[in-house]
């Protein structure tokens, strides 16, 4: 069965169109709800896809009907979705704040899994002021490349595991080019996951690092 015949099957007794797929899409909107389940687990509600981690809701603007779907379903069937001040978007702004949504979503998750990270390490080693790196974290979005160097080894030494990339490395300082400069490779090579290409790109060419 096709996406469209799936579509059809789960979205037209739910919505004012009895017979037809595209005009009953036109009835529905993205309001901006979004849900993070943490895992993929879930299945969209209009096209049957598996596997599920971020849903976004959709509402029949008519009866109130609603369904939790992928970010890709609502581009897909062109669902159009709606502005802060309840303003219908059209596809290109609707696309726009799909992606925007979606990278929120994203971004949050890092987000908590960095702070759940932290705090695993802090019950591993109470002598370890985590407070410290929490509070840079927050007030800059990121650690400096010693902050990166010393978290990345703690963690190494307890066993806990890390996603390096959820670890935003900060350098637009010169005081943190400086300490990118003089951190021995093998070092570098231990926080390499943690660096964005463009930052890779500038210890590459900034450095006698070759990865």
């Amino acid at each position: 069965m096709s996406w469209a015949s799936r579509a059809a099957v789960n979205i037209l007794p739910l919505s004012q169109e009895k017979m037809n797929l595209a005009p009953a899409l036109t009835d529905w909107l993205y309001t901006g709800d979004t849900y993070d389940l943490e895992e993929p687990i879930e299945t969209c509600e209009l096209c049957g896809h598996p596997d599920l981690r971020y849903q976004f809701k959709i509402q029949n603007q008519h009866n109130g009907n609603e369904l939790l779907v992928g970010s890709e379903c609502i581009n897909r069937f062109t669902i159009r979705a709606t502005d802060s001040f309840g303003h219908v978007l059209d596809e290109t702004a609707s696309r726009k704040k799909v992606s925007q949504d979606r990278r929120l979503l994203i971004e949050d998750a890092r987000k908590k899994r960095l702070i759940n990270t932290l705090l695993s390490l802090a019950k591993e080693e109470t002598d370890f002021d985590i407070t410290t790196f929490i509070s840079y974290e927050q007030d800059r979005g990121a650690f400096t490349p010693n902050q990166i160097g010393l978290l990345f080894w703690k963690l190494q030494e307890h066993g806990l595991d890390y996603r390096p990339s959820d670890f935003k490395v900060v350098m637009r300082r010169k005081r943190e080019k400086g300490q990118l400069t003089a951190i021995p490779e093998w070092k570098l090579r231990k926080i390499w996951g943690a660096f964005t290409s463009g930052q890779r790109k500038w210890v590459i060419e900034n450095t006698e690092f070759k990865p």
